[in-house]
């Protein structure tokens, strides 16, 4: 009976005096990845960026990026999002008809690489759409020197 009473008398352990603990801080969601909406027939193929060794390398900055908030990765410029237009003008791809309404995404596989995985960001997912080695995405002119 004593006991009985000792544990009416204690505060529960939820209750805890104010100043005792850190503030809560909400944690910041992390970027994740998906392969939902790849197209197959534009750009290359897992299997093809296997072979050339860049599948590797794209799982090494999938593995980095996951430990980030999107926030973070585009402070890294390691994600970098087309606001100006809808799908790019003289793009190399064509522009698929299933994903519509997005801000458009590339995602350097190594800091200044010229291969990159197209998609865009939604609900901080990273939806990877195409593989592209070659930057036929956005294509550049080169500047001259």
């Amino acid at each position: 009976m004593a006991n009985k009473k000792n544990r009416e008398r204690r505060d529960p352990a939820y209750q805890r005096e104010q100043g005792k603990r850190e503030a809560y801080k909400k944690p910041e969601r992390k970027i994740t990845f998906s392969m939902s909406l790849h197209i197959k027939g534009e750009g290359e193929t897992e299997k093809e960026w296997e072979t050339l060794g860049l599948l590797s390398q794209l799982y090494i900055r999938m593995k980095q990026c996951g430990q980030l908030s999107i926030h973070q990765i585009k402070q890294n410029k390691w994600i970098k999002e087309y606001h100006k237009v809808t799908f790019p003008p003289k793009s190399g791809f064509k522009e698929p008809k299933h994903v519509t309404g997005v801000t458009w995404a590339v995602m350097h596989i190594t800091n200044n690489s010229k291969e990159v995985v197209v998609g865009f960001v939604e609900n901080d997912i990273f939806y990877i759409v195409f593989f592209d080695k070659e930057h036929k995405f956005w294509p550049t002119e080169k500047k001259s020197t």
